[in-house]
Parts: C-alpha cells; structure tokens; sequence
C-alpha cells in the first residue's frame, strides 16, 4: 500500500515539475517577444505536428532509429566481450586499458570529424556510437566480472568445472545487473552522439540533418520540435530497457504460494 503511495506521489512530484518547466519557458517566451530566439511551447507542439506529417519525417526518425540501434548493437557485442577477457585476465586488461582511456577522453568532436574523413555519412554516426558506447560498456561488464562471488569460483575449481561452464554457469548470471546497468548508462549517450553526428556528416536521412536545416534557415520552433523528438525517442527506449529490469527484479522474487 505504502509502495503503491509513493509511487503515486512520485508521478504526481513529475507531472508537477513538467507543468513547472512548461510554465517558466512560456513566461520566458512572452518575455522575450520572438520566436526566432525562443518560440512558445505550443509553438514547438504545433510544428512537430506538422513535420510529423510528412513521410520524409517518419523516414528520417527511422534512419536514426536503426543507426543508434546497430551502434547500441555492435557496441554491446564489442563491450561485452572485451569486459569479458579484461575481468579475467590481467594481461587482456594492460593491452585494454589505454586504448579504453584514450577512447574515453578523446573529445566526441574530433572523433566525428576523423571518421566523416574515414567513412561515408551513414557511417559516421554508427562508428562514432560504437567508439563512445564501448568503453562504458567494457567498465560496467569488467567491474562485474571482477565483483563475482569467489566462493562461488572455488566451488567451480571443487567441480573441476571447465572454463565455459563457469562463464555460462556463474559469470555471466552475476554479471547481469552490470549490464544493464551500463546499457542504461549507455542509452542517452548513443542518441545524443549519433544525432550530434548526424549533424555534421549531412546523412540524406536522420533527425540531424533536419536539425541542421531547420537551424540554417533560422526555424528555431523546428529546431526545437526535432529535439523533442530525439528526447521522446530516448525516453521510449529507457523505459524499455526498465521494464526489462522490473521483469528480471519479478521473475526474482520467490513465490510463496
């Protein structure tokens, strides 16, 4: 009861906090009296509708869609098993962990422009999602890895279990919450990155170039409209990936009937 309650009072805390914002960028909007600099809410609404209903904006959102998916994709594939060989042996993990730090700090602007010199534009936004993902991956799966139950370990060498059987049987199974934990991490970043490198390469469809046209030809209303978007796009895939961990958190708890 009290669960249900505060769950209640938490969405109640949200829907107040939006009205809040909706307000203070109103209030702001009629302050400042033009819509080039900062067009009303409404506004925004209205031209999202209409851009929404056109086909090349369906096209353009589902360009973007699979570019931040196959990074995501790709990114895990590679995090996942360098994590993986890093938790495990320490010599994997001195070969990894300066290409993982240079990664890491490398400014996301030079990255993009390097591979628009490497790669075509559709590329471009995949590779730099996969560069970015990929060492905050990595981290989360090593520190999994590292943070399994050794008692569990020396049961494995008790068994004489083979080294598959112990990544099936018990690393892999106790690294999860590490994983998800670094893909919800991971979400955000890979939208805000393939946008933002959408936004220089130009690819003939995605919510980039959009945003890059609407703000050459000074349409702050879309600008902000294909933003919302991107920001809804962002929302519907964390809370898919937390109901998968609410499903998980479930199916955990025992049943006492």
């Amino acid at each position: 009861m009290k669960a249900s309650t505060s769950k209640n009072e938490n969405k109640l805390i949200s829907i107040l906090s939006a009205a809040v914002f909706l307000l203070i960028w109103k209030t702001a909007s009629l302050r400042i009296g033009t819509d080039i600099i900062l067009p009303a809410p409404e506004t925004v609404f209205l031209r999202l509708l209409a851009i929404s209903g056109k086909p090349e904006f369906w096209t353009a959102v589902g360009a973007t869609v699979l570019r931040t998916v196959y990074g995501l994709i790709i990114s895990f594939a590679l995090g996942f098993t360098a994590g993986i060989a890093c938790g495990t042996s320490r010599r994997v993990d001195a070969v990894f962990s300066p290409v993982i730090s240079i990664i890491r700090t490398a400014p996301v602007m030079s990255i993009i422009l390097l591979a628009m010199i490497w790669f075509k534009t559709d590329i471009v936004p995949v590779f730099v999602c996969i560069l970015m993902i990929f060492p905050i991956l990595t981290a989360n799966v090593k520190q999994g890895v590292n943070g399994v139950d050794r008692r569990l370990l020396e049961l494995a060498k008790v068994y004489k279990l083979s080294r598959s059987e112990v990544l099936k049987e018990i690393t892999i199974p106790s690294i999860v919450p590490f994983v998800l934990a670094g893909l919800r991490s991971s979400i955000g970043v890979a939208w805000k990155v393939v946008i933002a490198a959408e936004v220089l390469s130009l690819p003939v469809r995605s919510i980039g170039t959009g945003l890059q046209f609407s703000q050459m030809n000074l349409e702050t209303a879309e600008v902000m409209a294909w933003t919302v978007m991107a920001i809804i796009l962002s929302w519907i895939s964390e809370s898919i990936l937390d109901l998968v961990i609410k499903h998980r958190r479930w199916e955990a708890v025992p049943d006492d009937k």
